[in-house]
């Protein structure tokens, strides 16, 4: 129980550690988990001094100090996948356990009663972080708690079938296969929850760099490399199956005199605005990048020249048109029909009917 308890405080100073180069928006939900093998590593010790201390120190505010450490690992795995978590309706259940937990101790003293309410709410809330969890993205690290959180509400379970058979035992120190499992089980499921918090971490930060490297940190259109990446596997696929690609080039029009007259904090709120009008006119499918400043490409896949236009229409017609604080828009439209076609020439088709806008006196939509 100690050594399980000494883990769990090696693995938090892991994570505080790793909490402390973790982008602001992770740290509330990593410092939670952070929080729990803190918890569990005193509630360990409580345990283990038990017949020094007065029960209702090394009894009830034990149990009630483990029960907070699942809590706040709970909590804090809702905050880090999530951005937000419920808390307040298992706060009060674990904070409703202590009275009870105090009567059954301190005024008609039962250890099964007290098994009885202990294990049946650290399995509820096991259970619930566990489907918290299956809902998540599937990956090792998640995986990895899943099983965890599966084995510890077994052995919980098992235990409150002890109970129920009346083979309980007399205490939590006494010899036998049941609190051996338990307090086996315990000290596994301690060390590998935050373990799979680091796993999960470590992942967590994986993917926010993938993001930053692929999408556009104003706009969180795709980069112009990502999108170009994406177009030659479109155009892989034409020579594949022979489905169509088209490219929107779309184009600002005027928007340098906005950041000339309203500053660039103002470009940058049209910039955001366009994007998310543009992408309430595309498919899910369809990936919106943005190709140098005021410039942005739409990769349409399995797109013909006529819905392509549709489409390049209904981006232009969302844009609001001047005296409102915004920018129309010149679209450039090109599809790529014939294998061959590489992705330079689909631009150069795409570009040249941007000009072709331009030079049609801009808000309108041309093909390439």
């Amino acid at each position: 129980m100690m050594l399980s308890g000494l883990l769990a405080l090696l693995m938090s100073l892991v994570l505080i550690f790793m909490r402390r180069s973790y982008p602001r928006h992770l740290r509330q939900g990593l410092g939670l988990l952070t929080c729990a093998p803190l918890l569990w590593c005193a509630s360990t010790v409580l345990f283990g001094l038990r017949g020094h201390l007065p029960d209702l120190i090394s009894v009830v505010l034990a149990n009630e100090v483990l029960m907070g450490g699942v809590l706040a690992y709970h909590v804090g795995n809702q905050y880090f996948f999530t951005g937000q978590a419920r808390w307040k309706g298992w706060t009060l259940t674990v904070l409703g356990c202590l009275p009870v937990m105090a009567w059954f101790t301190w005024v008609s003293p039962s250890y099964d009663v007290r098994l009885m309410l202990f294990t049946s709410v650290m399995g509820a809330l096991f259970l619930t972080q566990m489907r918290f969890m299956l809902r998540q993205p599937t990956s090792f690290s998640q995986t990895v708690v899943v099983l965890v959180l599966g084995l510890q509400s077994a052995i919980l379970g098992a235990r409150l079938i002890s109970v129920l058979l009346g083979h309980a035992g007399e205490g939590l120190m006494e010899p036998g296969l049941m609190q051996l499992a338990y307090l086996s089980g315990n000290a596994v499921s301690i060390l590998m929850l935050t373990v799979g918090s680091v796993l999960c971490a470590t992942e967590r930060l994986r993917i926010e760099f993938e993001h930053l490297a692929s999408h556009d940190t104003l706009t969180q259109a795709l980069t112009r490399r990502a999108v170009l990446q994406r177009a030659e596997e479109e155009l892989a696929r034409l020579r594949r199956h022979g489905d169509p690609v088209s490219l929107m080039m779309l184009d600002l029009d005027h928007f340098k005199a906005i950041n000339d007259q309203f500053g660039h904090q103002q470009g940058d709120a049209v910039l955001i605005e366009f994007t998310a009008r543009t992408r309430r006119m595309l498919r899910q499918t369809d990936l919106l990048g943005r190709y140098g400043g005021e410039e942005f490409l739409v990769l349409l896949p399995g797109t013909d020249a006529a819905t392509a236009l549709g489409v390049a229409e209904r981006v232009r017609q969302a844009q609001p048109a001047p005296p409102a604080l915004g920018c129309t828009v010149s679209i450039g439209v090109a599809t790529a029909v014939e294998a061959g076609e590489s992705i330079d020439a689909l631009l150069a088709r795409a570009d040249k009917a941007l000009y072709q806008a331009k030079n049609d006196g801009r808000h309108c939509v041309r093909q390439g």
